[in-house]
């Protein structure tokens, strides 16, 4: 739980242990034992903005859980589910409840997953015989979806395209980079350092990695892309968002996912109105006005907008895996003991792919 209200960065020591008694299912409820959870950007934003009040847990986090008894006819005892959780090892669901956070569900949404939920469905028994629960959520999770339908919405991707991926060594960035790349794209990431720069061309199999600690950022983008971007995907923003933007063609495409550079260190604002979708993800006036004057396409939203296709992107992702084509890239620590030192470390330097605490096993 939170034990003390959020000033600047966070620390394992704004977490306490608290050991409560295990709940029983009430009708229409399954209890679940969760596996593994995501530890994502969007914790602390919504932590400083009071979601998470002293004594509480946030219970917005994305988690795979196992049904252990249930009294909901939708899942079974057995049955490894995506939900949402808090910082806990065992977690009461049910199909009747709506995701927090979330606008409500669509009709073919929730005949696909059979709940009220985007985020609340068994996963198929076929991709838990293939995939981890790491690989669930993170592959065949959001950050997987976010960068499958992003680049299809923004795409399509041509061979002849020079792309742009900033977050390289990030769970969406990361899988992003190898999608392009896939599509015969020309792929150069963004990471800290000559060593994480050789990681990701290494690792991933893009073309090239432009290190943003480069005291002449725009002197790089300048020589990796001397045509200019055609296609940028940006999760970043801050510097090398904006050294990017310089670069994009016009007629270009950007997918927007987020500005991580903005989660880290001060508090956002308390009180003020929620921001739109777009500024959410980082762009800005300063931006819009840029992308009209290029004619330049952006996309951001939510991934669960298209959650009517998951099951069809699921089965993709999992083709591009299978075939060796797509590699997934997490960061998983052991033991639900290391949950405040994960939350705490999320944007530590060194850190790649989705950042993960797996609690037990099946």
């Amino acid at each position: 739980m939170l034990a003390k209200p959020l000033e600047g960065p966070l620390q394992p020591d704004h977490f306490a242990l608290r050991e409560i008694s295990l709940p029983e299912p009430a009708a229409g409820q399954a209890l679940v034992r969760i596996l593994l959870a995501n530890i994502h950007s969007a914790t602390r934003k919504r932590m400083a903005a009071g979601g998470t009040k002293v004594g509480a847990t946030d219970q917005t986090n994305f988690a795979c859980a196992v049904v252990v008894k249930s009294r909901d006819p939708v899942f079974r005892e057995g049955d490894v589910i995506h939900c949402q959780a808090g910082w806990q090892e065992y977690q009461l669901v049910s199909s009747a409840e709506t995701a927090i956070g979330y606008p409500p569900v669509s009709e073919i949404v929730k005949a696909a997953n059979g709940t009220n939920s985007p985020l609340l469905y068994a996963f198929r028994p076929a991709l838990v015989k293939m995939w981890s629960p790491s690989i669930l959520m993170d592959v065949l999770g959001t950050s997987g979806l976010t960068a499958y339908f992003g680049l299809r919405e923004c795409g399509p991707l041509m061979p002849r395209d020079q792309v742009a991926v900033a977050g390289t060594s990030g769970s969406v960035g990361s899988i992003a980079a190898q999608l392009a790349k896939i599509a015969g794209s020309r792929v150069i990431g963004f990471a800290g350092g000559a060593d994480r720069c050789r990681w990701v061309v290494d690792t991933l199999g893009i073309d090239g990695c432009i290190d943003y600690t480069a005291d002449d950022l725009d002197a790089e983008l300048q020589s990796r892309f001397p045509q200019g971007i055609d296609f940028f995907s940006d999760g970043v923003g801050g510097r090398v968002g904006e050294a990017a933007l310089k670069r994009l063609n016009t007629n270009g495409r950007m997918f927007s996912y987020g500005s991580a550079a903005s989660l880290y260190g001060e508090s956002p604002a308390t009180g003020a109105p929620p921001p739109s979708i777009r500024r959410m993800m980082g762009i800005s006036e300063e931006v819009e006005e840029i992308l009209r004057r290029r004619n330049i396409k952006a996309e951001a939203w939510m991934v669960t907008d298209f959650f009517r296709e998951r099951l069809k992107a699921e089965d993709d992702l999992s083709r591009l895996m299978f075939a060796g084509r797509l590699k997934p890239v997490a960061n998983l620590v052991e033991g639900f003991e290391m949950l405040p030192e994960a939350i705490a470390g999320l944007y530590r330097a060194g850190r790649s792919g989705k950042l993960q605490v797996q609690f037990g096993t099946l």
